[in-house]
């Protein structure tokens, strides 16, 4: 009996040795598991929020092409999610990162919205820039967008959106860029790129609709072009000038202010650091010459919304902008001042000279940015010339405001923005 007993307790001793392993084993592999489990729980959440954040991003998208997300991480969920934005043209591709406790997860969503044809709100102005037979960018020049209603045009109000068009052919030379879409209505033939020119997005057979496919001529108002040309002495400009027989002309270091109203002359001449302020709404036709030379300003005051008529269909008009002259809008709101070309001539923005912030309208002319010029607001014109590191900065304002005066009606109005694909992560990676 005694040697039973003997036998019973190292067995008992074993038997609780491997229940203690085994005991410990399976608690450790619970509590794993248990960790495992808090862990995919975590990722998941971390996986709905990123979802939340995205669809809280095409909604507000897709209802406001303006509205940019948020740089700081908004709180959902017990956790928070922070989207990106990438614009490639009319391509923009949302990203998604959702974080709970320490798990996080990324979801990408690539959206479009085709430019369309068609008519729409914004005019002639409303699809970006546009050359009819043809636009050409030389070395470093570039186009890109921004919205006026965001402020200035900066680092904080800019991106791919500077659509630009033509149903002729569409060059780009030394390092120019295009931070948009560029369509043409031809093909791939049309759109030709050399020495490092880029395009963020290419759209080579384009349908524009009207009115670009037949740009209509500018009408010059019959009550403007009925209107007597204005006298010395007129109570609606002050300041030191002579005007005779519509000749207006201000000269050396003179000031002149026009407080708004209807006007009609025959040329305006500003020399040497001349001075022309605009202080209310106003219409000018120009029927045959406007000279602005050597740092002389018209100044738009007031967030005034002004208005020319350049030349008359079948006659001619001759344009000057040199050395340093500006068209000063300094409500920087692009719509504001807007420019009808009637003849057809060539325009020229000289070397140097200041930002010109507006829009301009020249179904029959050409205009050429030269070298340095700055411009912010819209150009239609036959062909359109960027020189050497000139830019234009469109502004995708002009997409949502309906001009009365606009030839043509509604321009092309881009499409609802929409879903191409998602990118999310590995269902099963997600389990791990």
């Amino acid at each position: 009996m005694e040697n039973k007993r003997g036998y019973l307790l190292p067995m008992a001793i074993i038997f609780v040795l491997i229940s203690t392993t085994l005991g410990m084993g399976i608690l450790y592999l619970g509590g794993n598991e248990q960790i495992a489990a808090i862990k995919r729980y975590h990722k998941e959440k971390a996986f709905y929020i990123a979802e939340a954040g995205i669809n809280r991003a095409f909604a507000y998208k897709k209802a406001n092409e303006s509205w940019h997300p948020e740089t700081n991480p908004i709180s959902f969920g017990g956790g928070n999610f922070i989207v990106t934005e990438t614009v490639q043209g009319e391509t923009i591709i949302f990203t998604s990162t959702g974080n709970y406790k320490n798990q996080s997860e990324r979801i990408s969503l690539f959206t479009y919205r085709n430019p369309g044809s068609g008519t729409g709100s914004g005019g002639v102005f409303g699809n970006g820039i546009f050359g009819s037979q043809s636009i050409t960018l030389y070395q470093n020049a570039w186009v890109d967008g921004y919205d006026s209603r965001l402020g200035p045009y900066g680092p904080s109000n800019r991106g791919n959106y500077g659509n630009t068009g033509s149903t002729g052919a569409i060059t780009l030379y030394n390092n120019a860029h295009i931070y948009g879409t560029a369509m043409v209505e031809d093909g791939p033939n049309y759109l030709t790129l050399y020495h490092g020119s880029t395009v963020t997005d290419s759209d080579l057979y384009h349908s524009f609709g009207n009115p670009f496919d037949n740009l209509p001529p500018v009408d010059v108002p019959s009550d403007l072009e009925s209107l007597p040309y204005p006298v010395q002495g007129d109570p609606r400009i002050t300041g030191t000038y002579t005007i005779s027989n519509g000749r207006l002309t201000v000269n050396n270091n003179k000031v002149i202010t026009i407080s708004g109203g209807d006007f009609r002359f025959k040329s305006i001449t500003m020399n040497n650091n001349s001075i022309m302020y605009i202080a209310g709404n106003a219409r000018l036709y120009i029927e045959s010459s406007l000279t602005l030379s050597n740092n002389t300003q018209v100044i738009i005051r007031n967030n005034s919304e002004v208005i020319w008529y350049l030349g008359n269909q079948g006659t001619t008009f001759t344009p000057t902008l040199a050395n340093n002259s500006v068209i000063n809008n300094s409500s920087t709101v692009p719509g504001n001042l807007r420019i009808y070309v009637a003849s057809n001539t060539n325009m020229t923005f000289a070397n140097n000279a200041m930002a010109f912030n507006g829009t301009i309208y020249a179904p029959s002319s050409s205009i050429t940015l030269a070298n340095n010029s700055q411009f912010y607001g819209s150009i239609v014109s036959k062909t359109l010339t960027l020189a050497n590191n000139s830019s234009i900065h469109y502004d995708v304002a002009l997409r949502d405001i309906t001009f009365p005066e606009s030839p043509g009606g509604g321009a092309a109005q881009p499409g609802p923005r929409v879903i191409v694909r998602w990118t999310k992560p590995d269902w099963a990676n997600r389990l791990q």
